[in-house]
């Protein structure tokens, strides 16, 4: 328990610097799966051109250092290589997610925990501790932010994330508790990422989980050398809680710190889409499984969801001429489901945006409000774990079928993924980039390297990871004249 008017953040270091704080093995085994799913949406990540932007970036302008980049063959600053694989890690929108908070946990806290463990030659043991410390801090800070839902003008993976990174570095430098706190406050000073890259300029939405690392990454060296930050942060009234919503809510930020787990209460994504459409996808593969949608499609397909979804043009457009978009394009996805039986990475393709067959489907499906739905939104929407419901209508044979989905498979941590399925679902997201046996390899030193080992193995692996990277650098002097 705090002290009598101790700040939050002092509060925090403690947490963050306690060495002897017992996390369970069944915590620590959790974390090995998010090690490796991230490690999967890093991989997976790189086959993308903006993949390749955020890699030249690096590899070119990145300073020299110990900590491995995805497929840059030369070790680089933790910082810049935390600004790489973090942003790698978002980019697919296949990360997992924490309702609790809204945010993205792993697609900063891995990343900077691979980072710092090899900056510092730290243990798996020390590593995994180090994740499960870091989706605490975030987590909390993000659940302190999050109400009223959906009215911050903030993306929280990018505010919040700097506490999980700066919490990671900190613990894995291991600073003192007034040091940690330092760290943490240091790194709210660097909180941004406006919501508008939800709408436009999409490619900037996974920059910020990037720079969430790099920034937590700078504070926790910061702090080390002396550098001091405002204490009150959080519960300021001119602080971060207070600035990121129009409910702020501090004292979520230790409630149960230690006892309940950000890292348990985080689910995987089964679809790489916006985490609103998961209800809706689950549905759609479901009636297409009991009634063979793929080869006879219903003259009209309702998808019914909250006006929230209904009244903004982001998740109803269709034709969607990006990945950006059609990973919030309701009648996009959903066609997609139809025609594949999946919605995976091979959908959000730009190769796969044309295609005629979905082009078709898609016209077929209207997307409104429904009441049942609705109710369901407003009764639930500041629960901790709430979700998108999503209704699927349709007629087959002068008969109607109606469903209701409130809960998505996977991403809801009480019907979560299985070992086996993250290691299906690693296996899918890096098949382009890695044969069986390199996935072998990942995949046996995330989940069976003694918590003894040196952690620095498991990022090591990433470094052969085949990137084809245009290594000549452009020419930015002016000419002289």
């Amino acid at each position: 328990m705090p002290a009598t008017n101790e700040p939050i953040a002092q509060s925090l270091g403690r947490y963050v610097a306690d060495r002897q704080v017992a996390i369970p093995d069944g915590v620590r085994a959790r974390a090995r799966m998010a090690v490796l799913d991230t490690i999967g949406c890093m991989i997976g990540a790189t086959g993308t051109e903006t993949g390749h932007r955020i890699l030249r970036y690096a590899s070119r302008r990145g300073a020299l250092g110990r900590a491995t980049a995805v497929g840059i063959g030369h070790g680089l600053r933790a910082e810049d290589a935390g600004l790489a694989n973090g942003t790698l890690a978002h980019l697919l929108e296949f990360d997992d997610g924490h309702r609790p908070s809204d945010n993205h946990l792993g697609c900063v806290v891995v990343p900077a925990a691979l980072a710092m463990a090899e900056e510092t030659g730290a243990s798996v043991a020390d590593f995994l501790d180090a994740v499960v410390i870091g989706y605490d801090v975030m987590g909390r800070t993000g659940e302190a932010t999050l109400l009223t839902r959906d009215s911050s003008k903030f993306h929280g993976t990018g505010t919040t994330g700097v506490f999980g990174s700066a919490a990671v570095a900190a613990r894995l430098l291991e600073l003192d508790a007034e040091k940690a706190a330092q760290a943490i406050v240091i790194a709210g000073t660097a909180a941004a990422g406006p919501k508008e890259t939800l709408k436009s300029g999409q490619e900037s939405k996974p920059l910020h989980s990037g720079r969430a690392v790099m920034n937590g990454i700078t504070s926790a060296f910061l702090a080390a050398d002396g550098y001091t930050g405002p204490l009150p942060l959080f519960e300021s009234e001119i602080g971060f809680c207070a600035a990121m919503c129009s409910h702020p809510r501090p004292d979520m930020i230790l409630q149960d710190l230690g006892t309940r787990y950000s890292l348990v209460e985080s689910g995987f994504k089964v679809h790489s889409t916006c985490g609103m459409l998961f209800t809706t996808l689950d549905g759609i593969l479901e009636a297409r499984s009991r009634h063979g949608l793929q080869d006879r499609i219903p003259k009209e397909i309702r998808i019914g969801v909250p006006s929230w979804l209904v009244d903004d043009p982001v998740f109803v457009k269709r034709r969607p001429t990006s990945t950006g978009e059609a990973r919030f394009s309701i009648p996009y996805a959903a066609a997609a489901g139809i025609v594949d039986g999946e919605v995976t990475l091979r959908q959000m393709t730009p190769d796969n945006l044309g295609d005629p067959h979905i082009a078709m489907v898609e016209e077929r499906i209207t997307v409104g409000y429904d009441k049942e739905i609705e109710e369901v939104f407003l009764r639930t929407r500041e629960d901790a774990f709430f979700y998108y419901g999503a209704s699927i209508e349709y007629e087959l044979d002068g008969q109607t079928f109606r469903t209701v989905h409130l809960t998505p498979h996977g991403y809801d941590p009480e019907d979560l993924l299985t070992r086996d399925q993250i290691v299906a679902k690693f296996r899918s997201t890096v098949a382009l980039q890695l044969d069986e046996s390199a996935q072998n390899a990942i995949i046996s030193q995330v989940f069976d390297s003694d918590e003894s080992d040196p952690a620095k193995g498991i990022a090591a692996l990433m470094a052969s990871v085949p990137v084809s990277l245009d290594e000549q650098p452009p020419t930015y002097q002016r000419s002289v004249l």
